[in-house]
């Protein structure tokens, strides 16, 4: 029910639903972690970190947990620990995509633009459709000052999801750096 709930968006429910499986059974590392997923959409990072820290005490072989941790603390503005995070999922998981963009996009944040750069490229190689690692690779190429990288990530973003409002803006802000008022403004 609980995931039911937390997958229709019900919040509530969903926290019910995981708060009842603790008080039967505070150990369940999923509830847990479900519970840690329902409070960082509701914005009480802290409360998320807690909670998805106690799944990871339970079963720290769960790439997911360490995933949705290093989510948690880069929305904590605790990078080090969100990298630290992802570098535990992936060595659960190598193959886990969502892992490494993550971690690139933190690296980018640490000033890593290199360490980043590889992250996003082994993303966009395990998952070549997700437009968010292209976004991000676009973001790093545009840091390192490789505009026409920039651009072609960006434009990736868009051929996958031609909606993606981060592609669409940041393609907009390098043109307009790049003097191309006209194509920004597009």
């Amino acid at each position: 029910e609980g995931v039911s709930a937390y997958q229709a968006g019900n919040l509530q429910d969903a926290d019910a639903a995981f708060r009842q499986i603790l008080k039967l059974n505070e150990n369940h590392a999923d509830a847990n972690h479900l519970l840690g997923l329902v409070a960082r959409q509701n914005g009480d990072n802290k409360v998320a970190a807690e909670l998805i820290s106690r799944a990871i005490q339970i079963n720290p072989d769960n790439a997911a947990y360490h995933n949705n941790l290093g989510n948690t603390m880069k929305d904590l503005d605790r990078m080090d620990e969100a990298v630290a995070s992802y570098q535990n999922a992936i060595a659960i998981l190598p193959d886990l995509a969502p892992a490494h963009s993550n971690l690139g996009s933190a690296l980018r944040v640490l000033g890593k633009l290199q360490d980043g750069k590889a992250s996003l490229q082994i993303a966009i190689r395990l998952e070549p459709d997700t437009a968010s690692a292209h976004v991000n690779l676009g973001n790093i190429m545009k840091d390192m000052g490789r505009h026409e990288d920039a651009q072609a990530s960006y434009r990736n973003g868009l051929n996958l999801d031609p909606n993606n409002l981060d592609s669409l803006s940041n393609m907009g802000n390098l043109l307009e750096e790049q003097n191309q008022t006209e194509e920004a403004v597009d």
